[in-house]
């Protein structure tokens, strides 16, 4: 008995401190976001988004669901305009990729901040032609020199907010109509078609670039030269 009395009084001590512990490990005292929300993330000139922020913790913030009781909230849009509500609506009128952030300030002056992008494009979908004989970022217009006979191994890129340039797979979501323009008036559907032209001439390759999806068609030609070896 007189065992379990000095247990209990040395147990009480270290239960007490493992509370404290506890309860330091779970300290709220600093803000911390709990979700950032902006729609759309990408989209077109003029796009109008809207951004949505939640807190917990810090100096009077309310319950931790996300509550932003007594906290500043600001935004900065990244294209030289700011907001100071919980949820922002902004237009960009230029494209780009701008880095969003919202901070929130509670009364005591402690602070936590949380960034996401957001892509604003010119155009639904933009697409450039390409060859071997072109760089992979040729200006529509620019000469290329062929000798008759030669392969020439065409290409097109395409960006959407749907489609990553870099990503094949995301290709298979557009269909491709390629005029060469020649004598026999050849045309080619596939994305990367290889053609040899045969008589010397100039001659302008054009192709149509169609998304189905949002029932869009895009053009891009490349200017060749083709010359008697």
């Amino acid at each position: 008995m007189l065992l379990m009395k000095y247990a209990v009084k040395i147990g009480l001590p270290i239960c007490l401190l493992f509370v404290l512990i506890s309860a330091g490990c779970n300290d709220e005292t600093e803000p911390l976001f709990t979700r950032l929300i902006i729609a759309p993330q990408c989209g077109v000139v003029p796009l109008e988004i809207e951004g949505y922020a939640t807190v917990s913790g810090g100096n009077e913030t309310g319950d931790p669901t996300g509550s932003t009781n007594n906290l500043e909230m600001t935004w900065d849009f990244d294209d030289g305009s700011t907001g100071s509500t919980s949820i922002a609506y902004h237009v960009f009128d230029e494209p780009g990729i701008f880095n969003v952030t919202v901070t929130a300030t509670d009364p005591d002056g402690k602070t936590t901040e949380i960034s996401m992008p957001v892509t604003v494009r010119a155009d639904t979908l933009s697409v450039w032609a390409t060859s071997n004989f072109h760089g992979e970022m040729i200006n529509e217009g620019e000469d290329g020199l062929v000798p008759t006979g030669e392969d020439i191994f065409f290409n097109v890129f395409a960006e959407s907010c749907e489609i990553d340039r870099d990503n094949d797979e995301h290709y298979r979501n557009l269909n491709f109509v390629w005029h060469m323009n020649d004598a026999d008036e050849q045309e080619f559907y596939s994305r990367d078609p290889i053609f040899a032209f045969d008589v010397a001439g100039e001659y302008e390759v054009t192709v149509d670039i169609f998304m189905p999806k949002l029932a869009v068609v895009r053009h891009s030609s490349l200017q060749i030269i083709v010359s008697d070896p």
